[in-house]
């Protein structure tokens, strides 16, 4: 444990030249893993969050990555289980893409939430730390020493990688927001891709009759759901036998109204 808090010559002449720049005693009142600069260095090494410290060439480049991964194996099946490839084409796509931008968002977040965390200890003169648990906690002011050598890590390490984060953050919002504007923008779309094309649609597939006359099919929509669903449609959701006066009796006349009869 003794050698755990001991700081290696070389690190003390890190950021002076040759010459030591703070006394590491300074800080043997923090657990070794509460450090700033321990904890910098931590996020640094781990698997995720090194990450962000790569190129930004790179830092896309395994975005990307993991889009192709969750689009494939996770949001695509997901969203054939919903919308058929074949026929709703247009929604697959969008659904799938607006769980992959999801998934890709909550990564981004949480990366940028621990870079963020970091810095702002960083940067700060006074952060707390527990000593054995959360029920002890103590607040420690960095030396000066301490605190011009965490804010020169803050400033030109942690900053910058902050602003990439929050940029990528805004741009995949962004897809995101128009992923799911054009979602709900589907069906109309759909619609006019196949007017445009010539094929029918659900709305041109219905009976062309007039009004009158699918209010008086009460026998024959049984055998016909297009035209029940366009005698429904007509008689604005209200059973079809009520427009009938032998039909309503009949059925006794339940779920209708006095003004449901035409004549």
């Amino acid at each position: 444990m003794a050698l755990k808090e001991e700081e290696p010559e070389s690190s003390r002449s890190r950021f002076a030249g040759g010459g030591p720049s703070w006394d590491p005693r300074m800080e043997i009142g923090v657990p070794y893993e509460q450090r700033p600069v321990n904890e910098y260095s931590a996020l640094k090494e781990s698997t995720l969050y090194s990450w962000a410290e790569l190129s930004p060439g790179s830092f896309f480049m395994r975005l990307g990555s993991l889009c192709l991964v969750t689009f494939t194996v996770l949001a695509a099946p997901i969203s054939a289980a919903s919308f058929s490839p074949g026929k709703d084409p247009l929604k697959f796509v969008l659904a799938a893409g607006i769980g992959t931008l999801l998934l890709v968002s909550l990564v981004v977040l949480r990366i940028y939430l621990g870079w963020s965390y970091v810095g702002d200890r960083l940067l700060s003169a006074v952060v707390p730390y527990e000593e054995t648990g959360w029920y002890d906690g103590q607040m420690w002011v960095k030396p000066a020493e301490v605190l011009a050598r965490d804010r020169l890590l803050g400033s030109y390490k942690v900053k910058p990688v902050i602003n990439l984060l929050k940029q990528t953050l805004v741009g995949t919002g962004a897809l995101l927001v128009g992923a799911v504007a054009l979602f709900a923008f589907a069906a109309p779309v759909e619609e006019f891709v196949h007017s445009f094309n010539g094929a029918p649609t659900a709305a041109s597939s219905k009976p062309m009759m007039r009004r009158e006359d699918l209010l008086k099919l009460p026998a024959e929509v049984r055998q016909d759901d297009d035209l029940a669903a366009a005698a429904a449609e007509a008689a604005n959701g209200r059973p079809v036998y009520c427009r009938d006066r032998y039909y309503r009796a009949l059925a006794g006349g339940q779920y209708c109204t006095s003004d449901d009869l035409l004549n």
